[in-house]
This record gives structure tokens, C-alpha cells and sequence, in this order.
């Protein structure tokens, strides 16, 4: 499967980049870091704020894994290679879209030691937010990736890409903002555009469908975008 030979490729250049440990490091002692503040200074066995904050640090963390998916194929000029072998874009950009989210659930893997500790040493512990939380989590990652991976197809400097890709994050995240700013209809679609909006639900132990179907269109809409984008490559 040409897909999954370029997941692997991805994830074996993933794994020999410092960056990848960079941003696993930081990741992991900022969330370990605030799940204790938080626990001894509000003494109620609760992930609810570590969740809500893991979400935007991966906003910030995000762009540095996804900026160098494409853009580095276009600055070594192996993505003309790529674009000429029977490989489709759509197999280049589902094979770096999935060897980016498995990074990705891998940290979350990682953090369940929290939920651990809590459901360890406490006896009223709720576990239901923490599975809804989770979940939000992972849509989440899968839409800030899809749009990381659209700003990578954009330009093959690096830097660059993960402005865009920052820049769009901020984007969906002020509409949350935004929308009580205008007591009409479009305060509603700008508050139904709104990722942490949209998150923060699965925080709150609610596992809505309409949610779900939102992050998978945002997810498939960003990814339609990049292929297309990398046809047009082809074409040039």
C-alpha cells in the first residue's frame, strides 16, 4: 500500500528529527507541570482544565510538526519525484495526514497517566468527562493537523508554513470570541465555526454527533485542499 509506505517513510524521518523530541519534551513537562498546579491548588480530582489547556498548547505545538510535511519535499525537490511516480496526491497527503496523527496519539498515549493517578487515588472520580475529553482530543489533533498539512502544501519555507498554519488555528479559535461581539445570526455561525467551542462540549462529558461530523469535515475539507493544491503542483 502506497499509503502506508509513506506513513512509515514519514514516521522514520519523524523519529531522526530532534524536533519530534523537542516537542514531546515540552509538551509532556508543561502538562505534567500544570496537572499538578492545578490539582493542589483547587483539591478536586478533575482533568477538565489540563484538557482545556493540552488544547492550546498542541495549537502551538502543532504547526512545528506539521510545517516541514511538504514543505520540505518542496525545498529538496523530492515532492517533483513524488508528483511523477504513480503515487496520487491523494496517497502523499493521507500517508503524511496519518504518520502525523499516529505521532499525535502517541503523546496523547502518554498523558494517561494523569487520568491514572487521579482514578488511583480518588474515590468520586468521574470518569465519564475524561473519556468525552479525550475524545475531543484526538478530533481536535486530527483538525489542527489537516489544516498544518494544508499550510505545508503552500510554500516550501518551513517557517512560513507554520505561521500559516498558527495564524488559521488562531483563526477558528477567536471565533469562539468573536461571536459575542454580534447578537445575530452570524454570532451563531461564528460561534459553530469555533473549534475550542466545539471542544469544550466533549469537556463537559457531552459526546454530541453534530461535533463529531463538524471535526470530520473540517478534518476532510483541509486535507481535500492540500491534495488539490499538490495537483495543481503537478500541473504546473
Amino acid at each position: 500500500m502506497k499509503i502506508f509506505a509513506i506513513m512509515k517513510k514519514e514516521l522514520q524521518s519523524f523519529f531522526f528529527s530532534p524536533i519530534a523530541y523537542i516537542v514531546f519534551a515540552s509538551f509532556l513537562a508543561i502538562i505534567g507541570y500544570l496537572f499538578w498546579v492545578i490539582l493542589m491548588t483547587s483539591k478536586i480530582a478533575t482533568l477538565e482544565p489540563m484538557l482545556y489547556n493540552a488544547a492550546f498548547i498542541l495549537m502551538l505545538a502543532s504547526p512545528v510538526l506539521t510545517m516541514r510535511l511538504v514543505s520540505e519535499e518542496k525545498k529538496s525537490k523530492t515532492i517533483e519525484l513524488l508528483l511523477t511516480s504513480p503515487i496520487s496526491p491523494f496517497d502523499i497527503i493521507v500517508g503524511k495526514f496519518l504518520a502525523c496523527f499516529v505521532l499525535y496519539l502517541v503523546l496523547m498515549i502518554l498523558t494517561l497517566q494523569y487520568p491514572l493517578i487521579l482514578a488511583h487515588y480518588s474515590q468520586d472520580f468521574d470518569t465519564g468527562p475524561i473519556y468525552s475529553g479525550y475524545l475531543g482530543l484526538v478530533l481536535l489533533g486530527a483538525a489542527y493537523i489537516s489544516l498544518g498539512l494544508f499550510a505545508s502544501t503552500l510554500t516550501e519555507n518551513q517557517i512560513i508554513a507554520a505561521m500559516v498554519s498558527f495564524g488559521g488555528l488562531v483563526l477558528f479559535w477567536i471565533f469562539g470570541w468573536a461571536k459575542h461581539a454580534f447578537e445575530n445570526d452570524f454570532g451563531e455561525l461564528l460561534g459553530n465555526l469555533s473549534l475550542f467551542d466545539r471542544y469544550a462540549e466533549f469537556l463537559r462529558g457531552i459526546i454530541d454527533s453534530g461535533n463529531i461530523i463538524f471535526f470530520a469535515v473540517f478534518t476532510t475539507i483541509w486535507l481535500f485542499l492540500a491534495m488539490r493544491v499538490l495537483e495543481s503542483d503537478r500541473w504546473r
